[in-house]
């Protein structure tokens, strides 16, 4: 039943790379031949899962085109199917009719909620999780929920690869086993001393549940910490790897090695450290590895920035239904003092159910914004509930423009002054680059 189940699986593969289309359907047509096929495959040597509430596919891209660029043969589920169907796709697409996976490397990125699916019967050698965070409200529930669902999926002899700066990754080793590597981030001149941010993921201590304080933060509840219970020993671990400077989009890490980033946002520095800390492990060579991943790093589909009528245009692509990526664009945002105009909207909230959850849009710390902007112009179909957490947050509403979607705010963009921030879902990026390529033309 395996030999047919793969032989099945990888002709539905075949037939769904002919029309572009089909992450998932290959891993469902093999399953449904045999229900235990995800059991079958015979593993690399190197089998790495990345999780966690985002910046997973980012990091996965980083790890296996690393690995790639200094000799190994590397598999990674690049469509993006990352749900245990898409899990079983990618091995599809990579083994042989034995089942045998025919690469050194297989980096495997994966949804929170598969890792205890999948992991029990592919038995990876390293995971990175990346971060966990308030996302998808109806789906994930709360951050805490996510930490277990991942536990569940973990066995002591996976090496971990966790950030330091997080105090909710911590959760991960607490009466645990595994080999654990610590990567995190020093004090930069974008980090600030009290929090600015009202609602975070975690402020209490996961040994004794008093107050984290922090001697400075990157962003929410990103920093270096301690606990407030002097009796407690809870404190941020020693990161093996450190990125000790960041100036002009360049990181260095350990004071030695530089790696140049597209640009200057936090979660670039986290996914790049996690790719680093990986391929350093394994003993490639560091200064190769800088090279490889700033190369890796040219191709960002995250960010973007340009010029239009000689103003600067920021195009930041944020993850609906996730308030700590939008954070990261208001944090973004804020550190601009110049007066300036702020875009927002998407088309779909969620691709997963029907209903249109806002939950998320309150944890957004939109207050940071309050000053120094001189128009925030709400498009698309969450418009108004848009417009109206704006007000929530204290700015005035002569100071907010509602259009039913971009194309109609082509003119108030136009009109409006200062540099161009669009904060926007991915889903929405093509439409505002077609209405500034209009003005653009225009100049």
């Amino acid at each position: 039943m395996k030999f047919i189940s793969i032989i099945m699986g990888k002709l539905a593969a075949f037939f769904c790379t002919l029309v572009g289309r089909g992450s998932t359907f290959p891993g469902i047509v093999a399953e449904k031949l045999d229900k235990n096929i995800i059991k079958k495959f015979k593993m690399p040597d190197k089998t790495i899962i990345v999780t966690g509430s985002s910046g997973k596919g980012s990091t996965t891209r980083l790890i296996a085109n690393g690995f790639k660029d200094l000799g190994y043969t590397v598999a990674y589920n690049k469509e993006g199917g990352n749900m245990s169907y898409g899990v079983i796709t990618t091995l599809l697409k990579n083994c042989s009719l034995s089942g045998k996976i025919k690469t050194d490397v297989i980096v495997l990125e994966m949804d929170e909620r598969s890792v205890k699916y999948v992991t029990p019967y592919i038995h990876p050698t390293d995971m990175v999780i990346t971060n966990v965070t308030r996302d998808q409200p109806p789906r994930q529930r709360h951050f805490q929920f996510i930490v277990d669902e991942i536990l569940k999926g973990i066995d002591d002899k996976i090496h971990l690869y966790l950030n330091a700066n997080d105090p909710a990754l911590q959760r991960f080793v607490i009466n645990r086993k595994n080999k654990v590597t610590f990567f995190g981030i020093d004090k930069l001149d974008a980090s600030y001393n009290k929090s600015l941010f009202s609602v975070i993921n975690n402020s209490r201590c996961p040994l004794c549940n008093s107050t984290l304080i922090y001697d400075y933060y990157h962003i929410e509840d990103i920093g270096k910490y301690k606990c407030s219970n002097k009796k407690c020993k809870f404190v941020m671990p020693k990161p093996k790897y450190n990125i000790t400077g960041f100036k002009d989009s360049v990181i260095t890490i350990d004071k030695k090695y530089k790696i140049t980033l597209s640009n200057d946002m936090l979660y670039s520095l986290n996914n790049t450290l996690a790719a680093y800390s990986v391929l350093s492990e394994y003993g490639l060579n560091k200064s190769k590895v800088c090279d490889s991943i700033s190369n890796i790093n040219k191709d960002n589909k995250i960010y973007n920035k340009y010029k239009v009528k000689g103003r600067d245009v920021y195009v930041l692509n944020n993850k609906c239904e996730n308030a700590a990526t939008y954070n990261q664009s208001m944090l973004y945002t804020y550190n601009d003092k110049r007066e300036k105009t702020v875009v927002l909207g998407w088309l779909e909230i969620s691709r997963r159910y029907l209903w249109d959850e806002l939950s998320w849009l309150y944890d957004v710390e939109f207050e940071l914004l309050k000053e120094n902007t001189s128009c925030f112009i709400c498009a698309g179909p969450q418009r108004y509930d848009l417009a109206v957490r704006l007000k929530y947050a204290g700015i005035d509403e002569s100071r907010i423009i509602i259009r039913k979607d971009l194309y109609e705010a082509k003119e108030d963009i136009d009109k409006s002054t200062g540099p161009i921030y669009a904060i926007l879902n991915f889903d929405y990026l093509n439409d505002f680059n077609t209405v500034m390529e209009g003005l653009k033309n225009e100049d």
